[in-house]
């Protein structure tokens, strides 16, 4: 059993009025599910564009800032679940020396029984752009893989097309991060793209939590998506009973 993870290369986000944005991928999105994964017996290998080392997003390993990432009435375990985050992410190897996305090739996209893309705000910067990543994604659905996707990961799907120049997700029902949610974030109405504007406009049958910052998952065929951080865990659950049924 074997899973392909995809992370941002990008430690730092170009912003419409200049700035370079410190960014990278989330740490909640990458070791929970992770942790899930590999309890469940899975063999992981993760991939990035280039190759290149991934980053975490370094506020999503303060302590002082996982509160305003997570819903009011959770429990404040943001000190304990910061501490996890960067054991995990310095023991990961893989993150030392990622897998290339620029060389896999279908035959490898064949040995995975599926596919998770974690999210980050730096993904707006090298998912969006990328005809390898593209590809990688279209061979995922052609060989009927299940697909999981968190947050910003979303930005790995922006660019698919079928043949008559249609977005394969068209008319799926999903959830990514919320315009509410990017609102209240301090690169609010810098950013190059608004996620949850990007796949209504392509066709997306959208819905989020009540509250922002709940987690909120929705399944579609083989479409898996959270909305925010906090959804990574029950995505990862859904992602994993998913699986466990396509093995059967």
């Amino acid at each position: 059993m074997k899973l392909l993870i995809l992370l941002t290369n990008q430690s730092k986000l170009h912003l419409i009025d200049g700035e370079l944005h410190p960014s990278g991928f989330w740490a909640e999105e990458l070791v929970v599910p992770y942790k899930r994964f590999k309890q469940e017996g899975y063999e992981i290998n993760i991939a990035t564009i280039g190759g290149i080392r991934p980053t975490p997003d370094e506020t999503s390993i303060d302590p002082n800032f996982l509160k305003y990432v997570r819903p009011e009435h959770s429990e404040n375990h943001d000190l304990e679940a910061s501490k996890e985050y960067i054991q995990v992410i310095e023991n990961l190897t893989d993150l030392h020396h990622p897998m290339n996305i620029n060389t896999l090739t279908e035959k490898q996209m064949a040995s995975y029984d599926g596919v998770y893309i974690s999210g980050g705000h730096g993904a707006i910067g090298d998912f969006t752009k990328s005809d390898a990543l593209t590809q990688v994604i279209r061979w995922t659905l052609e060989l009927e893989k299940p697909l999981a996707v968190v947050c910003h990961g979303h930005c790995a799907l922006l660019a698919l097309r079928d043949g008559e120049s249609v977005w394969p997700f068209a008319g799926y029902r999903m959830t990514c991060f919320s315009h509410s949610e990017e609102l209240v974030t301090n690169m609010a109405g810098k950013l190059p793209l608004v996620l949850e504007v990007e796949i209504k406009r392509l066709g997306a049958h959208y819905e989020k939590a009540d509250t922002i910052w709940d987690s909120h998952v929705v399944e579609d065929r083989n479409l898996l998506t959270g909305q925010n951080p906090h959804s990574s865990k029950a995505l990862a659950e859904a992602f994993v009973k998913k699986l466990n049924s396509a093995n059967q």
